[in-house]
């Protein structure tokens, strides 16, 4: 019961330990940048050794946890036994939505900081909202992936094969550490430039808002995004790793494991703004202005993994101390606040649908012969459908 109430239930903080960690800031961030870097650190030589060995990260890990050569043995069987009974294209997918042992290290741990240093003490660890992001995660990922890969594919095809006159090939005689560095600051600028457009252009916004719709801010939340929105930023955020010629294996080390990992913490429910360090990285409280629903933070902190460019362009909110309430203004949206744990797989399909819904209002033939648009009559047949349940 005890379990229960801390995971499910808001929590109220002893008065001593806010006062603490109030006047003690360093210590909370001290503690997610150790936990943080250790992760990242570790799943860098999972990843790297998996590569050389070509046992896969699975058993990289097993051996990194286990002494036993026998066990180790077993597992390799294991391996070989799920590599017969399943197609590469099959484990492949299978891997990048629940075989990222990121994963599973990075999610307990900031839920432990979520506990310890939470932003909002009345958001449950595991609320609607969670629970919503993670059947984002569960349902709709697959799909996306299905989308999302074969697009990035035949994307990457037309770069080599048309635009590779734009590759810096001297930067193959760069050190990794510089071509990293470069590919990560031309993205983020990509990122931050494209992120600002999804803002001010109203059709992307639509796409976009199914992002900024969350009121409770969760490790999940990076998953709550539409695959049109998702299209926009994974394509072009590829492209600098290409023009740097940046090797498969540690472009796969930054996008494949830091960027979800910095991009969960950010999202989470957690007191934090890295100190002098925030003038460089996003963080909590950054991207919580981002995502408020006050008319002050409209179109301030873009920056997604990198600050700099906000403070360089005069986006970045002058205050790094407060932490607003979240979430988006269109009362219409099919926000899970009101459902019953049983709608929200349901309510997926109604979110993935309301920028369409929107954008057909928005075309006056429609409006003049049907009356009122297809989202108000679509939202009119829902609200009727709780009533009769």
């Amino acid at each position: 019961m005890i379990i229960y109430d801390k995971l499910f239930k808001p929590r109220q903080l002893p008065e001593w330990w806010v006062r603490f960690t109030d006047s003690n800031r360093i210590i909370p961030a001290i503690i997610a940048l150790t936990g943080l870097v250790w992760i990242s650190l570790s799943m860098a030589h999972i990843v790297i050794a998996s590569t050389k060995e070509g046992t896969g990260q699975v058993i990289e890990t097993f051996k990194t946890v286990s002494s036993s050569g026998y066990l180790v043995d077993k597992a390799i069987s294991l391996r070989e036994a799920y590599h017969e009974l399943f197609s590469p294209e099959i484990r492949s997918l299978f891997f990048n939505l629940y075989g990222n042992i990121a994963l599973y290290l990075v999610v307990p741990f900031l839920l432990l900081l979520e506990f310890l240093f939470p932003c909002d003490p009345n958001q449950p660890l595991i609320g609607k909202g969670f629970l919503q992001d993670l059947i984002w995660y569960l349902i709709a990922a697959p799909l996306i992936l299905l989308i999302l890969f074969p697009v990035l594919a035949f994307f990457r095809g037309i770069f080599e094969q048309w635009l590779g006159f734009i590759s810096l090939h001297s930067a193959r005689s760069w050190p990794v550490y510089l071509q990293i560095i470069a590919a990560v600051l031309m993205a983020e600028f990509i990122i931050w430039s494209t992120h600002y457009i999804r803002h001010k252009v109203t059709a992307l916004w639509y796409f976009h808002a199914i992002h900024h719709s969350q009121e409770e801010l969760n490790i999940f939340t990076e998953n709550r995004a539409h695959i049109i929105d998702l299209l926009v930023v994974s394509v072009l955020g590829f492209i600098p790793f290409f023009i740097f010629q940046v090797s498969d294996l540690y472009a796969v080390l930054v996008i494949g494991i830091y960027k979800p990992i910095h991009a969960r913490f950010i999202h989470a429910n957690v007191k934090m703004n890295l100190g002098w360090l925030g003038w460089i990285f996003t963080n909590p409280q950054f991207h919580r202005v981002h995502h408020s629903v006050q008319p002050e933070h409209r179109d301030k902190n873009f920056g997604a993994h990198l600050s700099i460019y906000d403070h360089l362009f005069g986006t970045a909110y002058r205050s790094r101390e407060v932490y607003p309430l979240t979430g988006i203004e269109d009362m219409r949206f099919p926000t899970e606040k009101k459902l019953s744990l049983a709608r929200l797989p349901a309510n997926l399909i109604s979110q993935t649908v309301y920028p369409f819904l929107q954008l057909v209002e928005k075309i006056p033939y429609v409006r003049r012969i049907n009356g009122p648009g297809p989202a108000e009559r679509w939202r009119d047949r829902r609200k009727n459908s709780k009533t009769v349940s």
